[in-house]
């Protein structure tokens, strides 16, 4: 549980004296450390919990007239490629996360999360690169078929178990329900046949998938990273076959019962600036409207993700983590692309979370009950928190040139860094801001990261390069105090935002 101010004295003592204009030091505390702890647990939990929705979605998605029907549904988008229609199969979650990991393992790809990959010079990643790409390009998901059901009964007798199935009651409930269901579907990509597990919901009389995996995934132990797929073709797997021996028809054929297939191109961000400093003014204005669309419109996303240069990113890295890399994926097809926008997307909710609980955290806001570790839900904290912020008092006061924030800014050294990471953007140029602005009578700083594609500028992050200059933690999107910054004369430094 985060406790009343506990942050307050964490986010102060963690800044770093660095260049012109430095953050106070201060030694850490059992306090500091303790919130650092609770936050860091916050963060990692935000990819796997609820995962992130629109947070400007006006309606309920219309469901399913039955668990085997929104298995159909998920499917049929997967052999459509269409991953704005998988996703809407869910009820709540996203789910984006998992469905990278089942893309991995259905492409065969052989991408272990435990197991990072070195890679030593540039032959060796294109060498990574090249066999990733072809691997995605060789699989044709419209080949795709669903041949039938198998009733998790017949695997194990453990699922028909009274308690059980009053255990799966229980957690329709905790997620707004009242039923729940684990279904296994059997299917065929390519010749190379696979167990789907999925656990599917009730709410309000219609059915939406809930998770990929789960319960029954977990009962038949297999690991979380497997997310229920389940390769038929090793020899220990061979009696499973049994159970359906036919995988001649496709029940995809006929209809999913959800519809027309929607279409899966929609922009989220807008056209860009014509100044760094205006898409910093444009998002501060959004922020004290609360109209997180639009700050996300000011970020790039689609740009970003098609401008982004996979490989150059994997040279400078040294690495490659699935799973932990910016773009798990390099966006060779539709749907790699359409991946790693919602990847994006949700890197961006994340740090809007992380900049709300921030200043939250500066105004001594008690938020422990919508950023509780245990349960977590991204949707409902975006919602709820700027609401105990009175973001509406948020007044834009100028920036500060990066160099007179931190003389290590106009470096050689780090400017060849920038350079490096221009590249790996794809971007026709970067620049940090140090935006002031005021919120309930405190002045803060918060620097943000701004990229260049043609004549347009976007946000790229909030925090970023000057913000890991100055020694702010990367975790409270690069925001500080003014009061908590040595130079006396920091007024005379402001320049508007134009």
């Amino acid at each position: 549980m985060m406790k009343r101010g506990k942050f307050f004295l964490a986010v102060a003592a963690a800044f770093l004296v660095s260049g012109s204009v430095c953050a106070c030091s201060a030694q850490e505390s059992s306090e500091l450390l303790e919130g650092k702890k609770v936050i860091s647990q916050m963060q990692s939990k935000l990819p796997l919990q609820e995962g992130f929705t629109e947070t400007s979605q006006a309606t309920a998605q219309p469901g399913f007239d039955s668990p085997e029907s929104a298995v159909e549904g998920y499917l049929t988008g997967f052999r459509e490629s269409n991953l704005r229609y998988m996703t809407e199969t869910f009820s709540e979650n996203r789910e984006i996360d998992d469905i990278m990991r089942q893309y991995a393992i259905l492409c065969g790809l052989g991408l272990d999360e435990g197991e990072p990959v070195s890679l030593k010079n540039a032959a060796e990643v294109n060498a990574f690169a090249d066999n990733l790409e072809s691997g995605i390009k060789a699989v044709d998901f419209k080949s795709v078929k669903l041949v039938g059901f198998v009733d998790p009964g017949d695997l194990d007798d453990a699922y028909t178990n009274e308690k059980h199935q009053e255990n799966l009651i229980r957690i329709a409930k905790r997620y707004g329900g009242d039923k729940m269901v684990s279904c296994v579907a059997a299917i065929e990509v390519d010749g190379r046949k696979f167990f789907l597990i999925f656990d599917v919901i009730r709410k309000d009389g219609r059915w939406f998938n809930h998770q990929l995996g789960g319960i029954f995934a977990n009962m038949s132990g297999m690991e979380r990273k497997e997310v229920g797929t389940l390769s038929l073709e090793t020899a220990d797997e061979q009696i499973l076959k049994q159970l359906v021996p036919d995988f001649s028809k496709n029940l995809l054929e006929a209809e999913a019962g959800h519809g027309a297939l929607g279409s899966a191109d929609i922009n989220e961000e807008t056209g860009g600036f014509d100044t760094s400093q205006m898409a910093v003014s444009r998002y501060l204005e959004y922020l004290a409207a609360n109209e997180q669309d639009k700050m996300i419109g000011t970020f790039a996303v689609e740009s970003y993700v098609d401008h982004f240069d996979f490989r150059t990113r994997l040279e400078s890295s040294g690495a490659y983590i699935f799973m932990q890399q910016e773009f798990n994926f390099p966006a060779v097809t539709d749907f790699t692309r359409e991946l790693n926008i919602e990847s994006r997307k949700n890197d961006i909710r994340l740090n809007l979370l992380e900049q709300y609980t921030a200043l939250g955290v500066f105004s001594e806001i008690d938020t422990a009950d919508l950023v509780q570790t245990e349960d977590l839900n991204v949707s409902s904290a975006l919602s709820e928190l700027p609401k105990r912020l009175n973001l509406s008092s948020i007044k834009a006061l100028g920036y500060i040139s990066p160099e007179k924030m931190s003389e290590t800014y106009g470096a050689s050294e780090f400017q060849d860094i920038r350079l490096r990471r221009m590249k790996a953007y794809g971007a026709d140029d970067i620049e940090s801001i140090a935006a002031v602005f005021e919120l309930n009578g405190a002045r803060y700083i918060i620097c943000i990261d701004t990229v260049k594609y043609k004549d347009s500028w976007y946000i790229r992050e909030l925090g970023g390069e000057l913000s890991l200059l100055l020694g702010i933690d990367s975790r409270y999107a690069g925001i500080i105090r003014t009061e908590f910054l040595e130079n006396p004369d920091i007024d005379s430094l402001i320049l508007p935002l134009s």
